[in-house]
């Protein structure tokens, strides 16, 4: 048991909202704890150049080495291929340049990438798998299989998934329900450890959040004061399940008229309108906006509950979402619906929640009479969340994988 010289490579920035909520924390946190860090991620431009003087400074202060190449994304398929390839070559130069002890990658891109450096030589190789990542693509509607080229990329990458759960000396899951079926299905070196999406619980305090601050950002959103708010905070997408959600929120409203859906999201929103007009539903107390991430605590808390529904096809088996540690964290509810990686069976356990059991009127009504009856003290739903999904625990569980490799 030793601490580590440790290379890790993503396809996420450090300089996306993603990088500095669930990469940096961690590595900053392993750093202080005495591994040597150097991290290789993939930049997209307009946040390096918004958030590159905040990241390298808590990359200095922690004593972390970063170096990044820039993601593209003009060109279908073969902007991917060139972003893998520079991330591939600064990836070699960096291997080279000093004895690695582990190469930790997250996603099935970079640990391609770690593989081959590792082949060769005795660091240990920590797939960080995140998700079943060709599986999101085409579940995401991302990738069709009937097209031919998407055909073939998707079972390229699921042989290489194989290759991965075979040959890494560890085997990082967000969730026990992909843990256990990887587990099943795949030869493995059984070497696993579950780290769920975390969240620095100090920024998501609700005791720090000023209510003149949220008193302010109401007014500013044009939300009644009183008005019950069920808040939808992060990315929209094929896998984001918009319409339901909407739908959802038309039951709610009938039950209670004083209330507000509030997006806090920077995707493309431009489809929430016309939804609305398909399901009947006045869209004038829908209110859309969007934030920075040391913002979004404040926007949070100007909701009484917040909201997501997500595509749970096989995919769903390793879904995390950090919308869901955030929120608790903050001892607000959440409506989310059934059999998406471990949400269900953690709101039910703690009593933290509504799990919606189908999408038709009946159950909408039925949540949303469960959720204007929720009652549990903030406190205690922010206390199961520091049992769940802080960073320290993420930290800490990944301070022992490294020791023991």
């Amino acid at each position: 048991m030793s601490l580590k010289k440790s290379l890790f490579i993503s396809y996420d920035g450090l300089t996306d909202p993603l990088g500095q909520s669930q990469i940096l924390p961690y590595y900053v946190g392993l750093s202080k704890l005495g591994h040597q860090i150097t991290i290789l991620s993939c930049e997209k431009v307009a946040n390096f150049e918004k958030n590159r003087d905040l990241v390298q400074a808590k990359c200095l202060a922690a004593n972390i080495q970063w170096h990044y190449t820039f993601y593209k994304a003009n060109i279908p398929v073969i902007s991917p291929s060139l972003n893998t390839y520079r991330l591939k070559k600064k990836a070699q130069m960096i291997f080279r340049s000093a004895n690695f002890d582990l190469v930790h990658c997250r996603s099935i891109i970079p640990a391609n990438i770690g593989y081959n450096l590792c082949k060769n030589s005795a660091a240990k190789l920590i797939f960080d798998i995140r998700g079943f990542w060709a599986d999101e693509r085409v579940d995401g509607k991302i990738w069709s299989l009937s097209n031919p080229i998407y055909r073939f990329l998707y079972h390229h990458f699921k042989r290489k998934e194989k290759i991965l759960f075979a040959k890494a000396d560890a085997i990082v899951t967000l969730t026990e329900n992909a843990k256990e079926y990887i587990k099943t299905f795949f030869e493995t070196k059984n070497n696993f450890l579950v780290v769920p999406c975390c969240v620095d619980i100090n920024h998501f305090d609700p005791n720090t959040i000023e209510n003149e601050k949220v008193k302010q950002l109401k007014n500013e959103l044009n939300i009644p004061e009183n008005n019950f708010v069920i808040t939808y905070v992060g990315s929209l997408g094929a896998r984001y399940m918009l319409r339901e959600m909407l739908e959802f929120y038309k039951e709610f409203k009938t039950l209670k008229q004083d209330s507000n859906l509030l997006f806090i999201s920077k995707s493309d929103t431009s489809d929430i309108h016309g939804i609305c007009q398909e399901i009947d539903l006045d869209s004038k107390s829908i209110v859309i906006t969007s934030c920075e991430y040391n913002e979004i605590p404040s926007y949070i808390s100007i909701g009484n509950a917040s909201i997501f529904f997500i595509v749970t096809s096989f995919s769903g088996k390793a879904v995390s979402p950090t919308k869901q540690a955030e929120v608790m964290s903050l001892g607000l509810p959440i409506v989310a619906n059934s059999g998406l990686g471990d949400t269900d069976s953690i709101l039910k356990s703690t009593q933290c929640g509504i799990v919606l059991t189908d999408f038709n009127k009946e159950s909408y009504r039925e949540s949303a009479k469960q959720l204007l009856e929720f009652n549990k003290p903030k406190k205690e739903i922010r206390a199961a969340a520091l049992e769940l999904f802080t960073s320290e625990m993420g930290i800490n569980r990944y301070h022992e994988l490294y020791k023991n490799l």
